[in-house]
């Protein structure tokens, strides 16, 4: 006697959305793949435990020494942004240079065109803690690897927009920073600040996010990137590179925005 078979299920009709995750969740596991690779081929084949690159690389930095200017908050000038007695601060570097921290936004040298933008479009007066720490760092030559640590609501994000648009020449059109952010929100949020803060300095950016239903676009038909400055995710910043429409050979910055949260990923 015959036997019929069940019925086969129909096949899952998967979103352009869920395509896209799906893709750059799969770049993503290559190139950490790739990292991880590269990591166990440099390292010497003795019988000690082999320590992720991550933390071997952690080991190589070095405190610097930085004088903070003091938050009156009173009348002999603005209080600083969010500097409350509990900020912890932290701003290392793997080179050994002592910098000598920022009063006023003007120390740093920045162009008029930031200055306009900082006080004008954004409001700041002078800044933060964390701001007078690692501006020096990040816009005095020799520039050097930095890793810098506050609470929420201190001023990072200025530091590392300010330290792109500071780097990158607005008259080249093509990729010369790149940001990296570990949500789409994020990338969202910083690229709006940069654009407020730039303002004034004709500096463009490109949003390497996973698009909108009605902005999708295949990849190959995309055109290659000529803003200065490129915020993303991981995953997409990886497909425009690897497709050969972001270019990397004139990035001068490098920043990993909430780096924490993605090496915890």
């Amino acid at each position: 006697m015959a036997h019929a078979g069940a019925a086969k299920p129909d096949p899952e009709k998967k979103s352009w959305a869920d395509v896209e995750e799906e893709e750059e969740a799969k770049a993503k596991a290559e190139a950490e793949a790739e990292l991880a690779a590269a990591a166990a081929s440099s390292c010497s084949s003795s019988s000690a435990p082999i320590e992720p690159v991550v933390e071997a690389q952690a080991k190589q930095i070095e405190a610097l020494s930085l004088s903070v200017p003091d938050d009156d908050g009173g009348a002999e000038g603005p209080p600083l942004l969010d500097d409350s007695d509990d900020s912890q601060i932290q701003a290392v570097t793997s080179g050994g240079t002592v910098y000598e921290s920022a009063t006023t936004f003007e120390d740093v040298k920045l162009t008029p065109e930031l200055l306009k933008g900082l006080h004008d479009e954004m409001g700041f007066s002078r800044p933060s803690k964390i701001q007078a720490i690692t501006l020096p760092m990040i816009l005095t030559p020799p520039y050097r690897d930095l890793v810098a640590q506050a609470h929420n609501g201190s001023g990072k994000t200025t530091c590392f927009v300010l330290g792109m648009l500071s780097r990158v020449d607005p008259n080249r059109k093509m990729p010369q920073a790149i940001c990296i952010c570990p949500t789409r929100e994020l990338a969202q949020q910083n690229k709006s600040v940069l654009m407020r803060m730039g303002k004034f300095t004709g500096i463009t950016c490109a949003c390497a996010t996973p698009p909108a239903q009605k902005d999708y676009m295949p990849i190959s038909k995309m055109a290659p990137v000529t803003d200065q400055v490129v915020i993303g995710t991981s995953g997409t910043l990886t497909k425009w590179i690897t497709h050969k429409k972001l270019a990397t050979r004139e990035i001068k910055i490098l920043v990993f925005d909430e780096a924490d949260h993605m090496l915890a990923e």
